[in-house]
């Protein structure tokens, strides 16, 4: 299978950057790869270009597509986080193959006590 990328908004940081108010700056992500069974998220910040005030929306109308596609246009940050993921769960992949055995040195594990059985009360009618 492929690795499959999505990412996750966490949080965003806004300034006022002349006469726009509540410019988003930074944003938190987690970038999550998933391959089969296995993943890895990695959580960081993506920092903003300068805003385009003819193209501005104010902060109360953006949208989670909005933020994600200003970030997907970070590539230049995104790829070496992507690569990152990719090493990652293909390790991860590759452990998941694998069987856990014991080691031939380890001791047996004791038998199990036998249950406690308590005595049969005595009978007061007796």
């Amino acid at each position: 299978m492929a690795i499959e990328y999505r990412i996750m908004i966490n949080s965003a940081r806004v300034q006022d950057d002349g006469d726009l108010a509540d410019v988003v700056k930074e944003v938190d992500i987690s970038l999550i790869g998933t391959d089969g069974p296995c993943s890895f998220t990695l959580p960081f910040t993506v920092k903003m270009p300068a805003p385009d005030a003819s193209a501005f929306t104010a902060y109360g109308e953006l949208t989670e597509e909005q933020i994600v596609t200003w970030v997907l246009a970070q590539d230049d940050m995104l790829q070496p986080r992507r690569d990152h993921i990719a090493m990652v769960v293909a390790k991860e992949l590759e452990k998941a193959a694998l069987t856990s055995k014991k080691l031939p040195w380890e001791p047996l594990p004791e038998p199990p006590a036998a249950p406690i059985v308590p005595a049969p009360l005595a009978n007061p009618e007796e």
